[in-house]
C-alpha cells in the first residue's frame, strides 16, 4: 500500500473526465472542472463544456498550508461568533 502510494505521488494520465494528476504533497486529485450547458443538437440533448478551471486540487484557489490551519467545518464552528 505504502509503496503504491510513494509510487502515485506527481503521476499524471489522461481519464475519461480529461487530465487527472495526484499532487505530490498532499496526494489529492488534481482535475480539470468543466461548466456545461445543455443544448439540443440534431434533436438530441448534449452537453456543450462553455468554460474549463484547469487543473483544480480541493483546495480551489486557497492556500493549501493556509486552508489546512483553518478548523474543520461544524455547525458548532459556525453559529459562533
Amino acid at each position: 500500500g505504502d509503496s503504491l502510494i510513494g509510487a502515485m505521488k506527481g503521476m499524471a494520465w489522461e481519464s475519461p473526465r480529461g487530465p487527472i494528476s495526484i499532487d505530490p504533497e498532499t496526494r489529492d486529485i488534481v482535475q480539470n472542472i468543466y461548466i456545461r450547458k445543455v443544448e439540443t443538437v440534431d434533436g438530441r440533448l448534449m452537453n456543450k463544456v462553455i468554460h474549463t478551471y484547469p487543473s483544480v486540487s480541493q483546495f480551489w484557489t486557497y492556500d493549501p498550508k493556509t486552508f489546512l490551519q483553518s478548523p474543520v467545518y461544524s455547525r458548532e464552528w459556525a453559529v459562533k461568533g
